[in-house]
């Protein structure tokens, strides 16, 4: 969506977004027509009003809770690049990776 329909949709002026792609809040494509924002911008920008409007918290929270956010959308990646190299592995070596996580995860509890 361009950068008009975007700000209509979370009901911010021009330079609430400014702020917002200044602090490396959201990050548009930026085309010769323009920025554009993806489903997921929307998404971000929503919970960046909640976090600023309802939560009440300070451009530092919402520095912190952004950054927690991206750690956990590149640990969630991670996580299922693993999972798929794991389920190219032949069954023994899937069964040893098994083990070896139940055996750490015991470890833990104690």
């Amino acid at each position: 969506m361009n950068e008009s329909e975007f700000r209509l949709r979370l009901e911010i002026d021009v330079t609430v977004l400014e702020v917002w792609i200044g602090q490396g809040w959201l990050i548009p494509e930026t085309t010769e027509e323009g920025r554009h924002f993806r489903d997921a911008d929307l998404a971000r920008g929503q919970l960046i009003l909640d976090l600023l409007d309802a939560m009440g918290l300070n451009e530092p929270g919402v520095d912190l809770v952004m950054d927690l956010v991206d750690q956990l959308h590149g640990l969630r990646s991670t996580l299922r690049e693993l999972t798929d190299a794991v389920s190219r592995q032949s069954p023994d070596v899937q069964e040893h990776i098994l083990s070896e996580l139940d055996r750490l995860e015991r470890h833990e509890r104690r």
